[in-house]
């Protein structure tokens, strides 16, 4: 593949800022100190939200603070919300990021049971009003989830139920309430199919979540957060989630706080999401949009509800930017269908062809790729791959659903945008290796996690799994310890393979200095972490470091 040897040029340099603080002008030292001082509270434990959020902080040379692995749980094993409470209160930081779905619940997966009372949850939330009393000035950003239609698999006799409940679930909504009658003679029978303690599980879930949903919307207009998203887990235009995502949308009209509170589809990118609002705070990036095929306006992605351009308006929003016509800081360049299967090849050169365009002229560029869900469009990649210095961009992502690509790509870019502007605020340039390492490290766990692992790897561990008569989503502790080698022995090579041709000798941008900008060049890639991070085949631990020559 072809070198690129034009150099991306970005916007010249903004004063450093203090975190969630009107701009003024600081020293790189002081931004250096003030930037290390972030907590995150994650979802769950997964590295979509633990190392993705750390290496969106680290592509901007931001350390977070996470609480003690044991503390999060595992894959059925809750967190302890009450322990991370208290841990919350041992710290001095200037901003927190906190999911409610692990301090009220455990994590993602606990907050779809009933198990974990109201009243704990309650008790566990009560934290982030503590830390408000103690620290008015802190920027305190919140995330919580609607509940998703669908329960999650556990390899036993309760996952028989999941698409029932799912049919049932977007039945209620269109009968009871959309009002329509007609439907009811399917809704009653998708009722009679699943198992009365099913149901009432499911609902008491529901109403829990959506009380605790209520109370950090209310929250945000009694100024205990500074700002909310509420994300749409695996959502769909009808169902009991569409429902309530109404009845809090009408809340946070009624409450006046619609400028600080966000409602869109995802889950897994938030974390990364706000944490990149939080250092790239003051800067008030502006993004254009230009799509590979149909507008986003008119197309809506899989397990959404919202046409995708209004979902990236809300995803950007919710980082602290605003989507622009015409000359941006940022350029989204966004994978989607194309009018026809005849189109599609004509449509995806033409758009590798600008995004090339772009890049040499300067653009900042994130490519989002929402159009498969859970994993790249290969199509797309392999194009990207023969037609472009994946290296120059700020990033990729095309993994899980639609929003989660969006939010993944969207935060990691911003972040490391707004740190490339204020790199002319005083950094030495010793200083500005270990972001940029940290950077090409996660553009290359994004384009082998989210293309080979998941088209290639990942699709032959299912069916090697399926052949042995195992469960590739609940695998036992030996078929887990079995598959953390038969998975490492494959995508290591991959991983080496794919930093030799696309990333090896090509330059990062590590700053700018007045008319100066100062790049390294990537020489090795020293080691890479593999491992399941959970008892299933769903995702993996790729964990890569890289050096510059």
């Amino acid at each position: 593949m072809r070198r690129r040897t034009l150099l991306a040029a970005g916007a010249g340099g903004l004063a450093a800022v203090a975190l969630g603080a009107p701009a003024r002008a600081t020293t790189g030292k002081q931004q250096a100190a003030r930037a290390a001082r972030i907590a995150l509270v994650p979802l769950d434990d997964r590295p979509v939200n633990t190392y993705c959020a750390s290496m969106t902080a680290a592509s901007a040379g931001v350390a977070l603070h996470l609480p003690p692995a044991e503390l999060l749980g595992r894959f059925f094993v809750p967190g302890d919300g009450a322990a991370i409470a208290d841990w919350l209160g041992t710290l001095d930081v200037d901003a927190y990021v906190i999911s409610v779905s692990m301090l009220a619940y455990g994590g993602l997966i606990a907050s779809r049971t009933a198990t974990p009372t109201p009243e704990q949850a309650r008790a566990n939330v009560a934290a982030i009003k503590a830390l408000r009393a103690a620290q008015p000035d802190a920027v305190i950003e919140v995330h919580d989830t609607i509940q998703r239609l669908a329960l999650t698999s556990t390899g036993t006799p309760l996952d028989a139920y999941i698409t029932a409940l799912v049919t049932w679930a977007k039945l209620y909504d269109q009968v009871e309430n959309l009002g329509q009658e007609q439907l009811r003679t399917q809704l009653d029978a998708a009722r009679a199919a699943i198992p009365d303690e099913i149901v009432a599980d499911y609902l008491a879930a529901r109403a829990r979540n959506h009380e605790i949903n209520r109370l950090m919307v209310e929250w945000v207009a009694d100024g205990t957060i500074s700002h909310l998203v509420l994300s749409e887990d695996d959502t769909a235009p009808v169902g009991l989630a569409r429902a309530e995502r109404v009845a809090l949308e009408q809340l946070a009209t009624e409450l006046g706080v619609n400028d600080r509170v966000e409602i869109f589809p995802g889950a897994d990118e938030v974390d990364a999401l706000l944490v990149a609002r939080v250092i790239s705070a003051g800067t008030a990036p502006t993004y254009r949009i230009e799509y590979a095929g149909v507008s986003g306006e008119t197309w809506t992605a899989a397990l959404e509800g919202i046409p995708f351009a209004e979902n990236i308006r809300r995803h950007v929003r919710s980082v602290g930017g605003t989507v622009v016509e015409g000359d941006a800081d940022i350029v989204l360049a966004v994978n989607t269908p194309s009018a026809t299967g005849a189109d599609r090849g004509a449509d995806l050169d033409a758009f590798v062809v600008r995004v090339d365009a772009l890049l040499s002229s300067g653009a900042q560029v994130i490519v989002v790729d929402p159009v498969i869900v859970n994993k790249a469009d290969h199509e797309l990649v392999a194009r990207m791959e023969a037609g472009l210095d994946l290296a120059a961009l700020l990033s990729y992502s095309g993994w899980n659903t639609g929003g989660n690509a969006l939010g993944l790509a969207l935060g990691h870019g911003t972040a490391r945008w707004a740190y490339l502007r204020r790199s002319t605020s005083g950094f030495g340039v010793p200083a500005l290796a270990a972001p940029g390492r940290a950077h090409a490290a996660y553009l290359l766990y994004r384009f082998v996690k989210d293309d080979p692992w998941k088209n290639i790897v990942q699709t032959e561990a299912y069916a090697h799994a399926r052949a042995q008569g195992w469960n590739p989503l609940s695998l036992t502790a030996e078929q887990k310890s079995y598959f953390d080698g038969w998975v490492r022995q494959r995508l290591e090579p991959i991983t080496r393979g794919y930093f030799a041709e696309h990333f090896a000798g090509h330059p990062i941008v590590l700053g700018r200095r007045d008319a100066r900008t100062f790049t390294a060049t990537l020489s090795t890639l020293d080691s890479v972490r593999i491992d399941l991070p959970w008892d299933r085949l769903f995702e993996v631990t790729l964990e890569p470091t890289v050096s510059f020559a």
